[in-house]
Order: structure tokens, then C-alpha cells, then sequence
């Protein structure tokens, strides 16, 4: 079974319906809904989503769009070993490499986001929702 690590740009994208990438995350949610793909994210990403779409909303929206995301996306644990990680590795988005150390220690297969850029080459790869949607096989 695929386990693939939302970045929050991406749960953005579908929560607020961001044009043009709403649709691609929404796939990717609905696949989830449908299929064996697994889908994780990080305490820190749920802190983040929360936080714009109460900014970009209100707190009252966007409680029920975190709610409403928790039946299709787990929340991992984010502890000190990751973040002394990503303080090690003096990044450029020093949240990313926290975000790139969760998904590594919980063994994600994916880690999807629009930025790939700022996350680390390794070998959990991170890759952009078309791509990872070209990783699936046809249903």
C-alpha cells in the first residue's frame, strides 16, 4: 500500500479551492477515499493549514475543513530528532526539512508538494501531485 506525505501547500490547495492545482489535490484526496493509498501529514503542516484558512476565512471554517480532512489524511508525530535534523542540515526551508524528516523516520513512500525544490534529493522522493499521480497504477 502507498504512503504518501501531503505537504500543506497541497491540502491548501483542495481546502481552499486554490485555481489551477484544486483539482489535482482533490484527486488525490478522492483516491485515498477509493483506493489502498494511504495518506499522512505532520502535526506542523495541520498547525499550518489551520492558520491560513482561519486567516483566509474564519476559525470557525476552518476548524470544520480540519475536521473534515482527518477522515482522509492521518497526522504524524513531529519529535526532537527531526527537528536537531533539520537544524543539522541548515536547509533553506528549514520547515520543509522537518517536514522531509517526518515522512522519512514514519517511512512515507512519497512526501507530495508543489515545492520540491526545498525539499532534500534522498530517497524518499518528493514529487509534485501530477507527478505522483502518474505513480499510481490505472484503476
Amino acid at each position: 500500500m502507498i504512503r504518501a506525505f501531503l505537504d500543506s501547500d497541497v491540502i491548501l490547495d483542495f481546502l481552499l479551492d486554490r485555481e489551477p492545482f484544486a483539482r489535482e489535490a482533490g484527486v488525490i484526496l478522492a483516491i485515498a477515499e477509493h483506493r489502498s493509498v494511504l495518506l499522512f501529514t505532520s502535526a506542523c503542516a495541520i498547525l499550518n493549514v489551520y492558520y491560513v484558512a482561519a486567516r483566509l476565512k474564519d476559525k470557525r471554517s476552518a476548524e470544520g475543513l480540519v475536521r473534515d480532512l482527518r477522515r482522509l489524511v492521518s497526522i504524524l508525530p513531529v519529535n526532537d530528532d527531526m527537528i536537531d535534523e533539520a537544524l543539522a542540515t541548515r536547509p533553506k526551508d528549514f520547515e520543509d526539512r522537518v517536514q522531509y524528516s517526518c515522512a522519512e523516520y514514519h517511512e512515507m513512500d512519497f512526501i507530495v508538494t508543489r515545492n520540491t525544490k526545498d525539499y532534500p534529493r534522498g530517497a524518499l522522493p518528493a514529487v509534485t501531485p501530477t507527478m505522483f499521480l502518474k505513480t499510481l497504477p490505472a484503476a
